[in-house]
């Protein structure tokens, strides 16, 4: 059964999404902190640390989490005999083409913090297959060396000291006050990685070790030396293309190649290029999945806000409510949607992410909207899902400037803002997506079209122009004289006729005695489920296609599904998981240390089944994550390696 709620959370709970670390308690007339504490043989700090609001007194069925595996403070004045710890850093192997420079830029740390951190081992030159220590940005490198020599070698303990927190106190403002980094705290304190209780003792690297009690000055980062004065050097990413390039940064072809004639002889990964200084382009690497629970900074309280088209006003009926659910397509999809919204919520809520999340009606329709009635309750906002339809996301963007707003549905731009992020992939998307992967794969690339494809031929043979193009009839010998053999062969067939197909498909299958091949399509249409192409001739094929969607069976799939039935009763649909996967991204990019908008910018994302790159484009932001998906024998599609 679904719900219709319009509702406000304030999320303060910590424990990771769906696991199983806690349990739930319902009050019941009479009982107190004490006596349930004694019941689940914890203490009342363990109570008090996951249900803050239980200070002020317990309610009847009022619902508590209940720590399966307690965790105890320090007793004051107990003394501690601390073991070394050993500071974590992200440990970096190199790949062709890297240098000191581009490895330091990719982290945000400067090339002299880089080599302190690999002291001796960067004097020749970076190889490949040489792992490189990456030192925490802003943390004091010298220092952090100079602890984590002591604590590797075992020559001697670390000497601590240690921090009653007070009324207020942050683990940002701890750390700036004791000249360390929030990650040195939490490492040195685990049991509190996602929590600070008041009155807790925090353990703290001693003065001498961390720099004097002085704030760590931030570590400067490694600024591009420009060939003059108003050009910046880029350095180019994995998987990116002169197309893709001319796209992030809103540059042709020819201005990319005036300033970089070497463009001329191909884009490499690791290429080190000239840009204008005052250009923004994107960061993020399309083949590099960040982990964002990782890096989570609950620090300071965010808000984000649901904008859906519940239309309430239109079904205040019974009788009205009934018949809409069994026949309005919108309602349905809303519903759904806000169903798998609200696990995301739920799984914020265990993860003690200290958002205020409100779910608001926006009575829209596919030209009107209520979001100018609802400004005043969306004051402050940091981030805005919804609303649904094109036209009514962007009305939001412009009246709410200073909030990102993510368009859950929509993927095609009419008046593109800098705060507004499409979060469906574009059909242009999709397709480059796709020949950016089979170019990848060093083999040999044939293209075949029909006639209606003019434009599909003529973007190819400027973008991909070492692809080979199958001219006039599509025959076998026509195909065989564009085959290679000792190669795997990705034929992409772009066709809307099903003959073509069917034809194509056949002279393929016969062609595969003599050659290695694989056939790919840019869109998947529902041609390709008619009963006249032949099903075992597309696994036989491998055929691969690019996706929106995972569209596979994945562990994290079946446990969402698992997770959903259990709180609604129902399977989930596309719309649900969709409501899951673009909230609960959402909750992750709030709380990251960078930021909202540089975090929308620079990481890559993949949730349940929908992949998140958002990229700016034509002064918009357009979701690049598209999945390339592979047809396999016994009936089984997998994410094409």
């Amino acid at each position: 059964m679904k719900y219709i709620l319009v509702i406000a959370f304030w999320l303060t709970l910590s424990l990771p999404a769906f696991a199983q670390d806690y349990k739930k308690h319902t009050v019941e007339k009479g009982e107190t902190v004490l006596s349930i504490s004694k019941k689940y043989k914890i203490t009342p700090y363990d109570i008090y640390r996951l249900n803050p609001d239980a200070k002020n007194g317990l309610k009847t069925d009022t619902v508590l989490l209940i720590p399966n595996n307690p965790v105890k403070p320090l007793p004051a004045g107990a003394e501690v005999k601390a073991k070394p710890t050993k500071v974590t850093n992200t440990v970096h192997t190199v790949v062709a083409g890297e240098t000191l420079f581009s490895v330091a830029k990719k982290y945000g740390v400067s090339v002299a913090d880089l080599e302190k951190a690999n002291a001796g081992q960067t004097a020749g030159g970076l190889k490949t297959g040489q792992e490189l220590i990456i030192p925490v940005k802003g943390s004091g490198v010298a220092a952090q060396a100079k602890v984590a020599e002591k604590q590797i070698a075992k020559k001697q303990e670390t000497a601590y000291m240690y921090h009653t927190v007070e009324a207020g106190e942050t683990k940002f403002g701890i750390a700036k006050k004791f000249g360390m980094t929030v990650q040195l705290i939490e490492e040195l304190n685990p049991e509190v990685k996602d929590t600070l209780p008041l009155g807790f003792r925090l353990k703290l690297a001693k003065n001498e070790v961390i720099a004097e009690s002085k704030v760590a000055e931030p570590a400067e980062v490694a600024k591009p030396v420009a060939a003059s004065t108003g050009y910046k050097t880029y350095t180019v990413q994995p998987k990116e293309t002169l197309y893709s390039l001319t796209k992030s940064t809103g540059l042709t072809e020819d201005e990319l190649t005036a300033l970089n004639p070497e463009l001329k002889g191909g884009l490499k990964e690791g290429m080190e290029i000239k840009l204008p200084a005052g250009l923004n382009i994107a960061v993020a690497v399309p083949g590099k999945i960040n982990n964002l629970n990782a890096t989570l900074n609950k620090d300071t309280p965010k808000k984000l806000a649901l904008l859906l088209p519940f239309n309430m006003s239109s079904i205040e009926k019974d009788t009205v409510r009934s018949k809409k659910l069994r026949t309005d397509k919108l309602l349905n999809l809303t519903l759904d949607f806000y169903a798998g919204a609200l696990v995301a919520i739920d799984s914020a809520r265990a993860m003690g992410l200290p958002v205020n999340v409100s779910i608001l009606d926006a009575k829209e329709t596919t030209k009107t909207s209520d979001v100018a009635g609802l400004k005043s309750s969306l004051t402050g906002t940091d981030a805005i899902i919804g609303p649904f339809f094109q036209n009514n996301a962007e009305s939001a963007a412009a009246l709410f400037p200073n909030a990102v707003v993510i368009s859950p549905l929509a993927k095609e731009a009419g008046h593109t803002y800098p705060n507004l992020y499409y979060s469906i992939p574009s059909d242009e998307a999709m397709r480059t997506a796709l020949f950016d992967y089979v170019k990848g794969k060093n083999g040999n690339v044939v293209v075949i079209t029909d006639s209606k494809k003019a434009s599909a031929r003529s973007f190819i043979k400027t973008n991909y122009p070492e692809f080979r193009m199958l001219e006039g009839a599509i025959t076998g010998d026509g195909i065989r004289a564009l085959l290679v053999k000792g190669k795997t062969n990705y034929v992409v067939l772009d066709t809307e006729t099903l003959s073509n197909i069917t034809g194509t498909l056949k002279l393929l299958d016969e062609a595969t005695v003599e050659y290695n091949i694989q056939m790919a399509i840019p869109d998947k249409t529902d041609k390709y489920d008619h009963d006249e192409v032949s099903l075992p001739r597309l696994m036989k094929l491998k055929l691969l296609y690019p996706s929106i969607t995972r569209d596979d069976q994945s562990a994290q799939t079946a446990l969402f599904a698992k997770v959903f039935r259990e709180k609604n009763g129902y399977n989930p649909t596309p719309y649900a998981t969709r409501g899951f996967d673009i909230t609960f991204d959402t909750l992750l990019r709030l709380f990251q240390p960078e930021g909202l908008k540089d975090a929308m910018a620079t990481k890559t994302s993949v949730q349940v089944e929908n992949k998140f790159i958002y990229l700016p484009q034509n002064g918009g932001n357009f979701n690049n994550g598209v999945f390339i998906m592979q047809y396999n024998d016994g009936l089984t599609v997998t994410e094409a390696q």
